[in-house]
């Protein structure tokens, strides 16, 4: 009786984020749905530490990963040694752009978009899978971070979940200046209820407002300056689609105002936001190490 092959152990991918890091376990046939994901608190930690963190709340199938890809701003400070000294699995430090540009493709199944990572601040990575190509396109500043910090300041929460709990039950046009405010109708394909001025209502005199109003407002201004600098971005390199990743998407007031924008300049088609938005560049560090492990270069030896 033939012996059977042994199964090819999982990969690790790991995102160090400023704030959060998001690590995942990839199963040997890189099904979407079969990443486990850990996602924790990791400001303050060393970068080794956290990987150490990463690899104990993923278990016991992270310690016999054949791999182990490290992304984000924090991950190029890894020293030489910082992986060894954490696991016995070949270590590779996948640049993030690559990382970010992977995981959206395989999330949305598909081979050429911009993706973009809506993370503290926001990249937006013209991504084409079949050239191995992952470039940085563009981007802004204002992202999840901008959230949280508005949120202190102006609703005494910096807990992006009540922040767009409270927003998903307001309504921005009581504290956004609107077109129809402003022109008394829409501008071309601008309906006139669109904004012309965020937080306008508030700028020239002090009015009374629901927490929940201030909430849609702050929310209604990050994913419109996302979503408009998506739409630009994509018709400069004139990509096919738009891939939203990040855990900012995975909010319900977030992904409707994304959608309400790519509707209005008639791209709805081109928008994807996929189900695991919030693991795609921990996931794409995986596939990275993976393919990496597979042809033999890239890794920090052990």
């Amino acid at each position: 009786m033939r012996a059977r092959p042994l199964a090819e152990p999982d990969v690790v991918g790991v995102d160090l984020g400023l704030s959060v890091t998001d690590a995942v376990l990839l199963p040997p046939d890189g099904a979407v749905q079969g990443p486990a994901h850990s996602r924790f608190e990791s400001a303050g930690l060393e970068p080794a530490d956290a990987l150490a963190h990463a690899l104990e709340v993923l278990g016991g199938r992270a310690a016999d990963a054949a791999a182990i890809g490290v992304t984000g701003g924090r991950s190029g400070t890894l020293a030489e040694d910082a992986g060894t000294r954490v696991t016995r699995a070949p270590l590779h430090v996948i640049a993030e752009p690559e990382a970010v540009g992977r995981g959206g493709l395989h999330l949305a199944g598909l081979t050429r978009a911009l993706v973009v990572s809506c993370g503290t601040g926001t990249a937006m990575i013209a991504a084409d899978a079949a050239a191995g190509s992952y470039g940085h396109a563009s981007g802004t500043p204002v992202g999840g971070g901008t959230l949280r910090a508005l949120g202190g300041l102006l609703l005494g929460t910096r807990d992006a979940a009540t922040i767009a709990e409270l927003a998903a039950a307001g309504d921005a046009s009581a504290v956004d200046t609107t077109l129809a405010d402003v022109l008394g109708s829409g501008l071309g394909s601008l309906p006139p209820d669109a904004t012309a001025v965020s937080l306008g209502r508030l700028a020239e005199h002090d009015v009374e407002v629901r927490r929940e109003d201030l909430a849609a407002a702050v929310v209604t201004m990050i994913a419109q300056t996302i979503s408009l600098v998506a739409v630009n971005s994509v018709r400069a390199q004139g990509l096919p689609a738009v891939v939203m990743v990040g855990r900012l998407v995975t909010f319900a007031p977030v992904r409707s105002m994304l959608a309400a924008v790519f509707r209005v300049y008639g791209l709805s088609d081109l928008l994807h936001v996929p189900d695991g938005a919030e693991r795609a560049t921990a996931l794409g560090a995986a596939l990275a190490a993976r393919d990496q492990q597979r042809a033999g270069v890239g890794a920090t030896p052990a």
